[in-house]
């Protein structure tokens, strides 16, 4: 499957992998090694969304810019440098910046490839809910998280200036990440030299002065204020059962009665109408959050006693049923010890029969060749029993018995300096055919399709430890440690009944696991 990213090519879509476009003529091969495969959003005018593969089989997101006007990719050249710049779990990772040319088009398309973040945006998340309010541990715990990436964001000189719940992805592990850097601006080109930002923004949970075209870093603190009256209400911020746009009174509490005042009172402050009233930057951001978390209900600071032994109340996280559910959706499951063994023994047996079939056959076909007629075989046996013979030693090949028989053969003659004998010849050969075929089977299908058939009949697949489809590489490191996992007593495919992600030895070196497919 390819898709090619040409806005004037009448037919994008195609079920091929050729090189160029058979509608358009367009280079389907981005920058020389990205494929795209699929559309993820589109943005009219200013820009596409793409799922590409890189020559490694690895999934990245693709953003091409549609839009050819300067200030477009001003803004777009900060995003990619921006994000070469933040090294955080809660940022993605920017990993090239190219120009792409279509076929038969004046207007360049400026391309960037950045790292894809597996999980949902919490708009989505709440979508999933049915709207329902969040709790108030799980509020804390977002807010820190997004604190600390806007600390980072704002250390470089920059604020995001777009922050709604559909730019903060979810992953499985519970890391928030913050995406879509298009409207970040570096704080210098703006605010220190007074200049004035460009209009993009989200209403609803833009501030007002980023409305009037100025933006500055606590302009990110009320579109987070307002992030979260959606998450702590399941309301947006525009609904009029929150918000009176004739007298511009915004009453959103009574929709979250079971959040602590004082954690009500801090996101009131963040969206306070001028940025001189919400908090100064992101270490004030950190600290309240810090001093919410310990003293949820404190209104006044009490003063302490020098002879004071009352220590601050913890905050014992209550499970959240819904985010558990949610999570265990998208998280991803590992096959179990004995998932494993019926996979494998499926795929052993059909190797044996791959191999005594394809192995017979071309063992039969081999000595009609020259090069064997040459070596004066006796091949008077095979005339009636030489194929069953043959398929007979293919299929031990595919045994580690075989291997073993195999690599002691060759050892044994190169170290003791004898030559082959013509009936050495005869088994050699069938052996390595079983050995290759077992080889070509669970490499090339765990490469192309991450899953051998074995695999396939119960839904499992092998990735990376990202869930993403191997490389060629590893799936031949994959293979070859599979012996190491065999002696002694297969002690290190056990190993897949005890460990935490149910990797056996192999599996832990050559990082690889495998998954249930949901």
């Amino acid at each position: 499957m390819s898709f090619c990213i040409n806005p004037h090519c009448p037919k994008p879509k195609s079920i091929t992998e050729s090189r160029y476009c058979q509608s358009c003529g367009s280079d389907l091969l981005l920058n020389g090694k990205y494929r795209v495969t699929n559309l993820l959003s589109a943005k009219g005018g200013f820009g596409n969304t793409y799922e590409v593969i890189d020559e490694h089989k690895i999934p990245k997101v693709l953003k091409v810019l549609t839009y050819d006007s300067s200030k477009a990719i001003d803004l777009f050249q900060q995003e990619a440098n921006l994000l070469k710049q933040l090294n955080h779990p809660g940022i993605p990772k920017g990993e090239n910046y190219f120009i792409y040319h279509p076929r038969e088009s004046q207007t360049a398309l400026h391309c960037l490839v950045m790292e894809k973040i597996a999980g949902i945006d919490l708009e989505e998340y709440q979508k999933q809910r049915g709207f329902k309010p969040i709790d108030y541990n799980l509020a804390c715990d977002w807010l820190t998280q997004l604190a600390n990436i806007l600390h980072e964001v704002h250390k470089h000189k920059f604020y995001h200036r777009d922050i709604k719940p559909s730019n903060i992805i979810l992953k499985p592990d519970g890391q928030l990440v913050l995406i879509d850097f298009g409207a970040a601006r570096q704080v210098t080109k703006t605010v220190l030299a007074g200049g004035k930002n460009t209009g993009i923004y989200t209403p609803g949970y833009a501030p007002p002065e980023q409305s009037r075209g100025h933006s500055v870093p606590q302009s990110d603190f009320y579109a987070l204020g307002k992030t979260f009256v959606f998450l702590l209400t399941g309301k947006e911020p525009s609904d009029p059962k929150i918000y009176n746009i004739n007298t511009n009174e915004f009453n959103w509490r009574k929709y979250a009665p079971n959040i602590p005042s004082r954690l009500a009172d801090f996101i009131d402050n963040l969206m306070a109408e001028k940025p001189i009233d919400r908090p100064k930057d992101t270490k004030t951001l950190l600290k309240i959050i810090t001093d919410i978390k310990a003293n949820p209900h404190q209104t006044k600071k009490t003063k302490k006693t020098k002879n004071s032994s009352l220590e601050k109340p913890k905050i014992i996280p209550i499970p959240n049923p819904a985010l558990i559910s949610l999570l265990a959706a998208i998280s991803p499951s590992y096959a179990g010890f004995w998932l494993r063994l019926k996979a494998s023994l499926i795929d052993s047996f059909i190797v044996l029969i791959i191999a005594a079939l394809l192995g017979g056959y071309i063992c039969f076909r081999l000595q009609q060749w020259s090069t064997f007629q040459d070596l004066n075989l006796d091949f008077d046996i095979a005339k009636e029993i030489w194929v069953y013979y043959a398929a007979g030693l293919s299929a031990a090949g595919t045994t580690i018995f075989g291997f073993a028989l195999f690599i002691a053969a060759i050892i044994y003659n190169i170290q003791a300096k004898i030559n082959f004998t013509h009936e050495h010849i005869v088994i050699l050969t069938a052996l390595g055919l079983g050995i290759v075929i077992k080889w070509l089977y669970y490499v090339f299908l765990e490469y192309l399709f991450k899953a051998t058939i074995g695999k396939m009949f119960f839904d499992l697949s092998v990735t990376d430890s990202q869930g993403r489809r191997i490389s060629f590489a590893r799936a031949n490191r994959r293979y070859l440690l599979k012996f190491i996992s065999t002696a002694p007593l297969y002690l290190g495919f056990l190993l897949a009944a005890w460990t935490k992600k149910k990797r056996a030895l192999h599996d832990m070196i050559s990082g690889t696991q495998i998954r249930k497919k949901k």
